[in-house]
């Protein structure tokens, strides 16, 4: 295995990768990017990745992962909201499609603009979700058209967390998730495109537990090899989560099987179909020792090798790392980029390159 920095700055808390392999061969990874407001929260022990200067950065390499090119900051979408947990695709026809969420945030005396229960920041602001959003680029990365509102009903604050996934018919899916205030358990839909990524809607339920114990959040989307679909899910009581679930569908993300945990511990997860058939599944392991690890599934996701659970970094210095993308060359090296730290705190984006066994 090879570890290599994408992006480290000590004036920045760099996280939440995600990454795509275009059709020119060319590498781009797009990451969570804040300065001193989120710096300061992790040296005050507070790292809750709630900041209105968070924004869209990105980065590209032309050889396979082994260099990046300087980072491209993107200009807010609102000067007032933080953009959270984007995600990159190519769409068949050359499209760049980002997906995010944003935080809106606001002083203390005007909490009360903000359409739900907000969250307090550690320096007396609030913030609260405004729901999902994506921009689209059809000139390779050179400009980027105004940022577009997903229809996220039934959940009027949702997240999304993975990459839309693009069918064989055109069709855009976006996993999303969100509690029903004044509930904390999350419920996770998908929702659909049909124009490239123009406009948004028609909610399909993936998961939602009626009893509101177990919340199910930042579903990861993938085709399998056999033509269905996956969703594997963060899951747990709030705060609390543990094994990975997922599902299946097999009309299109219209409806959706019966959750089934799996065996793989840690969150979130990205699901990657390999060259070979096989299913690589990889996540956040965020107890000790914290790192990233993968897992291989030779049926489609029903099953996953976890006797032969494949670490890729177990070196890091908390629980606020992870959120791992990968992709595949095609000579089969995978590259699985994320976030992690060690004991000078500076949260980076680093790549492996590796090749599963």
């Amino acid at each position: 295995m090879e570890h290599i920095i994408v992006y480290k700055d000590e004036g920045a808390y760099s996280c939440f990768p995600g990454l795509v392999r275009r059709r020119n061969g060319e590498l781009w990874l797009v990451f969570r990017h804040a300065g001193a407001f989120s710096v300061q929260a992790v040296r005050m022990g507070k790292y809750d990745h709630v900041d209105k200067g968070a924004r869209i950065a990105y980065s590209r390499s032309v050889d396979d992962g082994r260099t990046w090119t300087p980072i491209t900051i993107l200009p807010p979408s609102d000067p007032e909201c933080g953009e959270q947990d984007c995600s990159i695709t190519e769409l068949h026809d050359g499209t760049l499609l980002i997906n995010f969420f944003r935080w809106r945030g606001g002083p203390e005396q005007e909490k009360h603009r903000l359409p739900f229960p907000a969250y307090h920041l550690y320096d007396g602001s609030w913030a609260d979700v405004e729901g999902p959003w994506v921009i689209r680029s059809r000139d390779d990365g050179r400009s980027w058209e105004p940022p577009v509102r997903v229809d996220s009903s039934p959940l009027p604050r949702a997240g999304t967390a993975d990459a839309v996934l693009e069918l064989p018919d055109g069709t855009l899916l976006m996993g999303i998730y969100g509690a029903h205030y004044p509930s904390r358990v999350c419920t996770s839909y998908v929702v659909r495109s049909t124009d490239g990524g123009r406009t948004w809607g028609n909610a399909s339920l993936i998961a939602r537990d009626p009893e509101e114990r177990i919340s199910f959040e930042e579903p990861a989307l993938a085709r399998t090899p056999a033509g269905h679909l996956i969703a594997v899910l963060r899951a747990g009581e709030p705060r609390n989560y543990q094994y990975l679930y997922r599902a299946f569908s097999y009309d299109g993300g219209r409806t959706w099987t019966e959750l089934e945990p799996t065996p793989m511990w840690g969150h979130p997860a990205h699901v990657l179909p390999l060259a070979d058939g096989r299913l690589l599944c990889t996540y956040g392991y965020r107890r000790p020792p914290f790192g990233v690890r993968a897992c291989l599934s030779e049926d489609n996701g029903r099953t996953w090798d976890i006797e032969h659970e494949i670490i890729l970094r177990d070196d890091g210095a908390s629980r606020d790392i992870g959120y791992p993308s990968s992709a595949q060359l095609p000579d089969g090296t995978i590259l699985t980029a994320y976030y992690i730290h060690g004991e000078d705190l500076i949260r980076h984006i680093a790549v492996t390159r590796w090749v599963a066994p």
